[in-house]
């Protein structure tokens, strides 16, 4: 027994001492990993800060070359001009001589005028006689040209009449025939006959009698039957017209209330939109000089005096150019400026998630870095999703899901967690 504990006390001694050696090299192993990750992280940092250098070197490089083709350009410009000066230079000293030339040939030609006008002033007396003369045969034309188409609007109004006339007599003679079944003349022959009615319509004209004839028709025609309902139709049409009245009056109070309805909800959505208007512009003059490195943007209204019906332009001004129209720039300068405007629009209120499908597409190299510069940002608020084939936001990214495809129509979803340890706790 004594033999045996002293063995397991060497061994519990030998135990203690391992524990303490192990527990050593946790803590070193720890350490360790701590330095490995810090350095690590000192090694994203270089890269990203060479990233972010390499990129502005891109910028400064366009930009020399730009200056460059600016100089290159005013140059060409200034040779051009100076041949302009030298051409119109010429021009001015011909056209200096075909003046000198011109003003002489002017003055021939004053004098041929002169000349010309005492010739004139001789004919003009004879013009002038003649003229008078002319002038007083036409008067006495004109005289009886006026003359004779007084006669002859005097004769066709004489012809017109006659055949109106002629015209009437005829309708009165069928008529009468159509009435009494005897011709005119017979009438005539009988009327005559009876010496009480041609004395009555000696006195009057035929117009005089059909007019009295029209006036007693008037009269036998109104005579009608009287209507014994008409009293309780009146009132049955009154009811009607008094709920008709009714109705109309609650439909223009209606409409009254609806077009009040209607100016109110205008003003408050004017109101809305000019406030999220200026929300985005605010927004945009932050997130715009983010993704292009400088410059700035803003909405303008096409029609400021009509903000529900007016138009939005996207006015940009990147860095280095002149301000211009959103559709006038490039395939990438506009997918920037889309971003932009979206992501403006998105901070004004964020949702909890966002979902990009592959909108770093367009992007080179130094615009994806600023525009996962800034999606880290938005991570800040929202769980954001991006769909992409782009190495460089793949590296910005906290988890990655891979699809691959082993076999032939079956997927499989790879997942990757980049989080550190502190995070994921």
């Amino acid at each position: 027994m004594t033999k045996y504990n002293a063995a397991l006390s060497k061994v519990s001694d030998d135990i203690n001492a391992a524990q303490n050696m192990v527990a050593e090299l946790s803590e070193k192993i720890s350490t360790v990993s701590s330095e490995m990750e810090e350095f690590n992280q000192s090694v994203i940092d270089l890269k990203l800060k060479l990233t972010a250098m390499h990129a502005r070197l891109e910028n400064s490089d366009s930009s020399l070359k730009r200056l460059r083709e600016f100089h290159q350009d005013g140059q060409t410009r200034l040779e051009q001009l100076s041949r302009e000066i030298t051409l119109k230079k010429q021009k001015e000293e011909a056209s200096s001589q075909a003046v000198t030339d011109h003003e002489e040939k002017l003055a021939q030609m004053y004098g041929t005028i002169e000349r010309l006008d005492g010739a004139i002033d001789l004919s003009e007396a004879d013009y002038q006689q003649i003229d008078d003369r002319l002038q007083k045969s036409d008067s006495k034309i004109s005289e009886l040209k006026t003359k004779q188409e007084k006669e002859l609007e005097k004769f066709r109004m004489l012809e017109l009449e006659r055949s109106q006339l002629k015209l009437k007599r005829e309708n009165i003679a069928n008529r009468l025939e159509e009435r009494y079944q005897s011709s005119y003349e017979e009438l005539k022959d009988s009327s005559r006959e009876n010496e009480a009615a041609h004395e009555i319509t000696a006195e009057m004209a035929i117009e005089q009698m059909e007019a009295d004839l029209t006036h007693s028709k008037e009269k036998i025609a109104k005579i009608v039957d009287v209507n014994l309902g008409a009293i309780k139709e009146y009132e049955q049409l009154k009811d009607r017209f008094e709920f008709l009245e009714t109705q109309r009056d609650d439909l223009l109070k209606a409409i009254d209330d609806l077009q009040k309805v209607i100016k109110k909800i205008n003003k408050i959505t004017q109101q809305k939109f000019s406030e999220t208007f200026d929300k985005i512009n605010e927004k945009l003059t932050e997130v715009f000089p983010r993704l292009f490195d400088g410059g700035e943007a803003k909405l303008v209204l096409v029609e400021p005096d009509k903000p529900l019906e007016s138009g939005v332009e996207l006015m940009i001004h990147p860095p280095g150019k002149k301000l211009t129209r959103l559709s006038l720039l490039s395939g990438g300068e506009k997918a920037l400026s889309a971003i932009a405007f979206i992501f403006s629009i998105f901070l004004i209120k964020p949702a909890s998630f966002c979902l990009l499908d592959e909108i770093d597409a367009p992007l080179d190299d130094a615009n994806v870095f600023r525009f996962n510069d800034l999606l880290q940002i938005i991570g800040e608020n929202s769980q954001i999703i991006v769909i992409t084939h782009n190495k460089r936001t793949m590296e910005f990214a906290d988890m990655l899901f891979g699809i691959t495809m082993e076999q032939r129509g079956i997927s499989k979803v790879v997942s990757v967690n980049f989080l550190k340890k502190d995070e994921a706790a």
